[in-house]
């Protein structure tokens, strides 16, 4: 599509692993009213991850830098 013609944010995802997701989510749930994709775990990646758009119209992934490790007894 023609730059001229295409709207903001279209043909652009960006993509952030962050390594206190849970702080993360906080914060967006504080900036955003909904999200794109609700908190979920990517199913290729295990880690837990949610999607929004930013003010400009940019759709915005966040996710976990690792997936959650079992609790050793």
């Amino acid at each position: 599509m023609s730059p001229q013609k295409a709207s903001t944010g279209n043909g652009l995802l960006l993509f952030f692993r962050v390594d206190d997701y849970n702080m993360a989510l906080k914060r967006a749930r504080a900036l955003v009213a909904r999200f794109e994709e609700k908190p979920h775990v990517n199913p290729n990646t295990g880690t837990m991850e949610f999607s929004l758009r930013d003010p400009d119209g940019y759709y915005v992934t966040i996710s976990a830098l690792s997936a959650p490790q079992p609790n050793e007894a």
